[in-house]
């Protein structure tokens, strides 16, 4: 298996904008390198932040700082939300939870100038197959990618979404060309449990031409998978679920789980 090349670079916050509560959007600015660089990067993907270490607003990639015998910037998995080669930007949302991660803490904090490295695989790979309808389900972790498969979903399509924000106020607009049935669920509380595997159970769901996607906590990733596998019996390339943190754990902690 021939392995995709990584690139990465240093990032400089152009604008911050609160698209409700807890969803921030950080938009950087791209220089004309960074704009070569990352001409063949997929969004939509999971990829690599590096948040300057505390104490300090500078990034240091691991074997950077390796060399130099310095504190390495802290490694999370995040999702580019948009690359605009036009404006020269790049986007990516955050759920703010306070200073609960090193993300979030980052983000509420971060003004024009603060810094992020950014890391990519190169390649552009379809995140969903062809289809006839969809079903993409999440919190609100799973709203960037999610928002992106909408966006990229052609017209004569039927998509169904359910999304776990914390209140009424975190129900943001998603754009698509597909036909589209987005569902809001609230719960005030996500660390303390979520019922968007009982919402999944609850579906009326045909395999045949259809495609589930779900992003989320841990528990309810390992629920609804097993009810795919085991109860419905869906071939595995007509879903994918995907776990994105764990209640209790640190990315560190839960990624050796996940």
């Amino acid at each position: 298996m021939i392995k995709k090349k990584v690139i990465r670079s240093v990032f400089s916050v152009k604008e911050k904008i609160f698209l409700s509560p807890h969803y921030i959007r950080i938009i950087f600015d791209m220089t004309e390198k960074q704009l070569e660089k990352f001409a063949n990067a997929g969004i939509g993907t999971n990829n690599k932040i590096f948040i300057p270490a505390p104490g300090s607003d500078e990034v240091l990639f691991p074997d950077d700082a390796l060399e130099i015998g310095g504190v390495a910037s802290v490694k999370r998995t995040y999702t580019t939300r948009h690359i605009d080669i036009s404006k020269k930007e790049l986007w990516i949302d955050f759920v703010a939870h306070g200073d609960n991660g090193p993300a979030s803490y980052w983000a509420n904090r971060a003004v024009a100038g603060s810094k992020l490295g950014i890391a990519m695989k190169e390649g552009n790979r379809p995140l969903f197959p062809e289809k006839a309808t969809y079903f993409f389900v999440g919190d609100s972790t799973a709203i960037p990618v999610i928002a992106v498969m909408m966006e990229q979903l052609p017209p004569h399509v039927q998509v169904k979404a359910i999304l776990e924000v914390y209140g009424k106020e975190d129900v943001i607009s998603l754009s698509t060309s597909a036909n589209a049935n987005i569902d809001w669920i609230y719960n005030e509380q996500p660390e303390m449990g979520s019922k968007l595997f009982e919402v999944v159970r609850d579906l009326s769901l045909a395999n045949h031409q259809s495609f589930f996607f779900f992003a989320g906590e841990f528990d309810s990733a390992k629920k609804i998978r097993q009810h795919f596998k085991e109860t419905l019996a869906w071939l595995p390339v007509n879903y994918s679920v995907v776990s994105y943190w764990k209640r209790g754990a640190s990315e560190d902690e839960s990624s050796l789980l996940r």
